[in-house]
């Protein structure tokens, strides 16, 4: 369930090319065509392309990856497997700095437009994990009851405990996604940025990750 972007070289067409018209590219997880997101790049031989980890591999120690394009198969790549791997999604796409993060009101989280304590602000991630009702590969979140994680969700925000309101699918958001919904601890000095950090069972997201608060 968690979206990757693998580096290479010859992984894909030259162009960048969303999921929608990605030809002949595939990754295999032990030998599973995993959902792709995006493959080629912007260069004029194709560097990387992004995919979501089969649900299949939930369980296991390791798995294997390939990259498959026009046929032809890169070496197998054993990488190791984990419950979960929470990584918040940033306003850059760099993965630092402030989170793609939005208020209650929906408008987008920014030092302009900080949350309040005491409010609630909305996370989006990928790493979860293996969820209830279990997660199908590809499948947009749309039915009820909306898949969640099996391992607890806590969150922090400015190093003080946020109460996890909602964890789990949002509506129109492929599997592998997941939205997080938290109250602003009131205890919070009024600061911007602070660090916002969501723990998927034991795994912490990544450091460096900020939300503005007022």
């Amino acid at each position: 369930g968690e979206i990757v972007t693998i580096f290479g070289s010859r992984l894909g067409p030259a162009s960048l090319i969303g999921a929608q018209t990605i030809a002949q590219t595939r990754v295999l997880f032990d030998g599973v065509a995993a959902p792709l997101i995006y493959a080629g790049a912007t260069q004029a031989s194709a560097t990387q392309v992004s995919a979501i980890v089969p649900y299949a591999v939930a369980g296991q120690a390791s798995t294997a990856l390939q990259v498959e394009y026009l046929g032809a198969r890169s070496q197998a790549i054993n990488l190791a497997v984990t419950a979960s791997a929470p990584g918040v999604f940033s306003a850059d796409a760099s993965g630092q700095g402030p989170g793609a993060i939005l208020n209650q009101d929906f408008s987008l989280n920014t030092a302009s437009n900080p949350a309040a304590a005491n409010g609630v602000v909305i996370l989006y991630l990928t790493g979860e994990g293996q969820t209830a009702p279990a997660g199908v590969d590809g499948k947009i979140a749309g039915d009820v009851p909306l898949p969640k994680p099996l391992l607890g969700v806590t969150a922090t925000i400015g190093g003080l405990p946020a109460e996890v309101l909602y964890a789990g699918a949002a509506p129109g958001i492929v599997a592998g996604g997941m939205q997080v919904n938290l109250k602003v601890p009131a205890g919070i000095l009024a600061a911007s940025p602070v660090a916002v950090v969501v723990t998927v069972g034991s795994a912490p997201s990544q450091a460096g990750v900020t939300v503005a608060i007022r």
